[in-house]
């Protein structure tokens, strides 16, 4: 799909990328927080950790129960009926793209939900520059999914 994008709030942005620093050599991750325009933008507002005391340099899960509380608190102050899951984020303390273990994640995630889901991996390079990556999941009938690379653009206050 042409123009798949993933527009993230700059201050939520940049706070996940501190928090992939703090956290390097291992990963940490958590959700994404926004809405969608269409069926090729997601615009998040959030970036919500999600702690994983698990997590390597090469492994970042998150936990479904852990997920569901930090994005039901968050809503619990807010008015803005846009707001709701829009997929993951996780970082790399590498200069890698999204694997194939986070494309199949996405993928089980999408097939799950029926519904599009977006991912963002940091990737965090030898001079400790983050360069954010990104996918949509779309849901394809009857149980397929179809998986696009998304532009991430940072959006300014």
């Amino acid at each position: 799909m042409s123009g798949a994008t993933i527009r993230v709030a700059e201050d939520s942005l940049s706070s996940a990328e501190r928090m992939a620093h703090k956290s390097s050599p291992h990963e940490s991750g958590g959700i994404l927080i926004g809405w969608w325009e269409g069926n090729s933008i997601a615009v998040v507002v959030e970036l919500l950790p999600v702690a994983d005391h698990a997590a390597g340099r090469s492994h970042y899960e998150r936990r479904h129960s852990l997920a569901q509380g930090a994005l039901d608190r968050y809503l619990m102050d807010r008015d803005d009926s846009r707001l709701g899951y829009v997929g993951e984020w996780h970082s790399h303390p590498a200069p890698q793209p999204p694997s194939r273990v986070d494309r199949s994640e996405l993928t089980a995630i999408v097939r799950q939900s029926r519904k599009q889901v977006a991912l963002v991996v940091l990737a965090i390079d030898e001079g400790r520059a983050i360069t954010a990556h990104g996918l949509i999941g779309h849901p394809r009938w009857p149980r397929r999914t179809a998986i696009d690379t998304a532009v991430v653009e940072r959006m300014s206050p």
